[in-house]
């Protein structure tokens, strides 16, 4: 009877592990942490107390109300996970633990039915079994949790199957299990249901790769973009410039005019006028790097148009590591990003947007920061939007940090949104 306590409670630890890598969970505040740890000791109580007075057997009968459902109100409280994504991590674990048990009395069977092999089989499973999951399918289920929100209910369907039907042919009770002798039908269960598994996870690796192509796809269309912009703001300065030297020689002759009948008022009036002209033709200087100048002058005159105040420190060469275009992909995305949180402020003297770039030992460290009204959802430290084909642009500012082997990060603290890249 020891080593069942020992087993089941290895099997709770196990299961709970693994729930929280899954769900990659982190607690914290404080208050969450008191509160879960409140929860936990309320619930110990009370299984304890059914445990001592209505013996384990009972107990485990009664296994999934007093430790699985438990267990997973637990985790929908601390998991950034859909009730329904944590829903389908649950009862993935409960059919992994289950299946140990299953995996022992197999190999029981050629010694006998013998309880100890079962007991010692699932103890030996647990830290591979761990690694595993840890290793090699951890990545597809953070991935597809992140990425996908559809078909969550049609998965859930196959761990529950099993788990019930495991559970209605043994009660997860050892003796009945080997009395009955459901051993094959379970163990014909536990194929079927490993093969669905399978089918699974070959479904999340084909679609983590389309959402891959299509991360791809669309960073390809932002550089494009980019390069767009890029050249329209160049091809309207030169428009500009060459408009300028055709009219010159007409300015010329008219400021000539005013100064030959003495009227030096109209001429200074129509130099300044002149001048305004020649501003407007050039880009504006914000660094040594001509194609940051085009893109940042294209987005701040629109954050200007849409009154929102924007503070440039800007300190890049000429030329760096990065190209171009990679340059142009994040400003133009993370600019992008930031006027449409501006523009949802109404009281526009709390519209900014703050801007510092500069070199850090040869590595191109950039900030933006601005400010938002509302609430910004992160799953695995990435901004999302419920919005389709929202939230692409930081996967692209990620995506070119991957490519420099740098990093980016976005934070969010009292109504201020800061994306931070070094590349």
């Amino acid at each position: 009877m020891a080593m069942d306590y020992i087993r089941s409670l290895l099997s709770l630890i196990f299961a709970i592990s693994v729930m929280y890598m899954l769900l990659d969970c982190e607690i914290k505040h404080k208050k969450n942490r008191y509160l879960l740890g409140l929860y936990a000791t309320v619930v110990l109580i009370i299984d304890g107390f059914v445990l001592l007075k209505l013996g384990y057997p009972t107990f485990m009968k009664f296994y999934p109300l007093l430790v699985h459902l438990p267990v997973f109100l637990a985790f929908v409280f601390i998991s950034k996970f859909k009730p329904i994504k944590v829903f389908f991590v649950h009862w993935t674990l409960v059919a992994i633990t289950s299946s140990f048990s299953l995996v022992g009395l197999i190999i029981s069977y050629f010694f006998g039915y013998s309880r100890e092999v079962v007991i010692i089989v699932c103890y030996i499973l647990y830290l591979p079994v761990g690694f595993l999951i840890f290793k090699y399918i951890r990545p597809l289920f953070l991935y597809m949790m992140c990425n996908t929100d559809k078909g969550w209910i049609g998965f859930c369907i196959i761990p529950i199957s099993y788990s019930v039907l495991l559970y209605t042919a043994s009660m997860y009770s050892l003796n009945k299990a080997m009395a009955d002798n459901v051993l094959w039908r379970s163990a014909l269960i536990f194929i079927l249901t490993l093969s669905a598994y399978f089918l699974i996870l070959r479904f999340f690796k084909q679609t983590r790769e389309q959402l891959t192509l299509q991360n791809e796809q669309h960073l390809l269309r932002t550089q494009v973009a980019a390069a767009q912009i890029h050249f329209e703001a160049l091809e309207e300065s030169q428009e500009k410039t060459m408009l300028y030297r055709h009219d010159m020689r007409h300015h010329l002759n008219l400021i000539n005019s005013y100064l030959a009948d003495n009227n030096k008022e109209a001429a200074q009036k129509y130099i300044t006028e002149v001048e305004k002209t020649v501003e407007g033709a050039v880009v504006e200087k914000y660094c040594n790097n001509y194609t940051v100048n085009l893109i940042l002058s294209s987005y701040i005159a629109k954050a200007k148009n849409e009154q929102i105040t924007v503070e440039t420190q800007i300190n890049l060469p000429e030329k760096n590591a990065v190209s171009d275009m990679d340059l142009c992909v994040i400003m133009a995305n993370a600019l992008e990003n930031a006027i449409n949180a501006c523009k949802s402020i109404n009281i526009t003297n709390d519209r900014y947007i703050k801007i510092v770039s500069k070199l850090n030992q040869n590595k191109l460290c950039l900030q933006i920061t601005n400010s938002f009204d509302g609430t910004i959802v992160f799953v695995d430290n990435m901004p999302i939007s419920t919005d389709e084909n929202h939230g692409l642009g930081t996967r692209s500012i990620a995506a070119v940090a991957q490519k420099y082997g740098g990093i980016c990060s976005f934070t969010v603290k009292d109504g201020v949104f800061k994306a931070s890249i070094i590349l």
